[in-house]
């Protein structure tokens, strides 16, 4: 008789159970985020950089800037951070839950091949050519000077900017070689490879910020709207020089290698 009663009253209970847990579940559950719109600040600009990379000096004499700017297209170039901010905010989640102790790693310090990139980058923005022994030094001595300059342990909070931090070991480098001179050959030749390195770390905590900032972006506060905006206007600005650096470095080789034959013949 009491098997009977249990078990019925197992029976009455067990619908009400798996209601309760019904009802909880949708507010337990945090909704899943398309990566297209998480990271909507991170790709735009770069899309934007591309098209006005093609475009920015017709679409200046359209707008008219070709008037006052005689041809100049820096201003179109910072102004489109502004637009590209708003078109992004469209599709931005507000309600973007705050990231946990694993999601706030630096970009570089997630994976070694991400700052292995980001290094093989350094000297290719500026027309030098590819060593591989000398980048393979760059790669060795980045992650021998993450303990000199010390990390955060996860789950701790972190620095604001890695890259003010690694500014400050750099400006520290140039005073000490201001103020006590080396003269000997094997000194000068670690001090060379420190300062190196130290350049390249602050490069590399630089692509951590501005991921940070595009991907991440702290859009509930004015603040926050302000830095995103001038980070997508350095981007922008950056992508936009670099490409029309490089292309007039192919037109002066170019020029030359035709010389050069003309010279010959």
């Amino acid at each position: 008789m009491s098997t009977d009663t249990s078990y019925a009253s197992h029976k009455l209970h067990e619908p009400l159970r798996s209601e309760k847990a019904s009802n909880q579940h949708p507010r337990s559950a945090t909704p899943r985020i398309p990566k297209w719109r998480k990271y909507v600040h991170l790709y735009l600009p770069v899309v934007v950089s591309f098209i006005l990379i093609i475009s920015a000096e017709k679409l200046s004499q359209r707008i008219g800037f070709s008037r006052f700017d005689r041809g100049n297209t820096l201003p179109i170039i910072l102004a489109s951070a502004i637009p590209t901010y708003l078109l992004g905010s469209t599709v931005y989640p507000s309600n973007r839950p705050d990231p946990t102790p694993e999601q706030s790693i630096r970009f570089t310090r997630r994976k070694d091949i991400y700052r292995a990139l980001v290094l093989l980058t350094y000297g290719r923005l500026f027309g030098t050519s590819f060593n591989f022994i000398f980048y393979g030094l760059d790669v060795l001595c980045s992650f021998a000077m993450d303990t000199v300059i010390g990390e955060r342990p996860i789950g701790t909070p972190q620095r604001r900017s890695e890259f003010i931090v690694a500014c400050l070991w750099v400006v520290g480098s140039w005073i000490l070689h201001q103020v006590i001179p080396f003269s000997t050959p094997i000194v000068g030749l670690f001090l060379g490879i420190a300062e190196r390195t130290l350049w390249r770390t602050a490069y590399v905590a630089l692509v951590d910020d501005v991921v940070g900032v595009l991907a991440r972006p702290n859009v509930r506060r004015v603040r926050g709207k302000v830095t995103l905006v001038l980070v997508q206007s350095f981007i922008i600005t950056s992508f936009n020089y670099l490409a029309r650096s490089f292309l007039k470095r192919l037109v002066s080789e170019a020029m030359l290698q035709k010389e050069g034959i003309s010279a010959e013949a």
